[in-house]
């Protein structure tokens, strides 16, 4: 074999060689990636923060994900009671483990603890993730609770303990309210802040008096389903507006869009008629700061 043949030789086998090499190192690499994302994880669907209207419901799921060999588990879970509470005092089974023998399924609506064991039974195979319970919380006040897992156990096919991460969540209770939203204006006048608007129900103010700016924008807000509602918009030496029998149901968004207060209620009685106009023609060619004439 000629001496050019021999070096062509060496170069072919050096490049396979330092091919390989890398090509090792990528599946190498890649394969500890994989290793580190894939994390046998116990946790909550959603995990929140979920926000519930008070006296609502909301199903949260406990699931298991990359995980394989699952045969049984056991938990016990925290939150707090004068928040929430579970529907019916326990859990729903649900499909990994499969429950074939439920152990323990309690929630103390009193303490806020909640535990549940289950296992399959042979012949069933072992189920490689999916939700394992789920839990229907009802909310009972306003706040947020976490709901957090206070132990765990992932038992495989041959009854040793799976390593995993658990994560907790949270679900916040609030009071639904239905929102009363407009816009003011001044007739004759580009700048309507300072207009008042208050919101009364049958008896007393439910929201305001708010002070509007230079949009004119404003909103209040109530919570009884069973009352009936007005809208009253003011500014000195204009007419007041009023928006009266109003009702909605929790969550609603009543719009009043854009009213104009008419200018001219100079007396603020209410009305524009002679008295007004004969007070404004005897201040005629004042300046401020003079007071008003009677």
């Amino acid at each position: 074999m000629s001496k050019g043949n021999n070096r062509s030789s060496k170069v072919f086998w050096t490049v396979a060689l330092v091919l390989i090499f890398a090509l090792t190192v990528v599946i190498l690499a890649g394969s500890a990636a994989a290793d580190v994302d894939v994390v046998p994880t116990l946790s909550l669907d959603p995990a929140g923060p979920i926000v519930v209207n008070v006296g609502g419901n909301t199903d949260v799921d406990i699931r298991l994900d990359n995980i394989a060999n699952v045969y049984g588990a056991q938990i016990a879970m925290s939150f707090d009671e004068t928040i929430l509470q579970v529907t019916g005092g326990k859990l729903t089974p649900g499909v990994c483990p499969q429950p074939d023998f439920v152990q323990a399924n309690s929630a103390n609506n009193t303490t806020g603890v909640i535990n549940y064991a289950v296992t399959q039974l042979s012949p069933t195979t072992p189920c490689n993730g999916g939700v394992m319970a789920t839990a229907n919380f009802e909310c009972i006040a306003e706040g947020t609770s976490n709901v957090t897992f206070t132990s765990s156990i992932i038992a495989d096919g041959d009854a040793f303990s799976i390593a995993h991460t658990a994560v907790g969540g949270s679900v916040t209770c609030e009071q639904a309210v239905i929102e009363f939203v407009g816009t003011v204006a001044l007739q004759s006048w580009p700048d309507p802040t300072g207009v008042e608007v208050t919101l009364y129900d049958s008896f007393s103010i439910v929201d305001g008096p708010v002070v509007v700016g230079s949009n004119g924008d404003f909103k209040l807000t109530a919570n009884d389903e069973t009352e009936t509602y007005r809208v009253v918009a003011k500014y000195d030496r204009y007419l007041s507006s009023e928006a009266s029998g109003l009702t909605g149901t929790s969550g609603s968004v009543v719009n009043f869009g854009l009213t104009t207060l008419r200018a001219g209620d100079i007396n603020g009685d209410g009305v524009i008629n002679i008295l007004d106009l004969t007070a404004l023609a005897g201040n005629f060619n004042k300046t401020s700061p003079q007071a008003w004439a009677p």
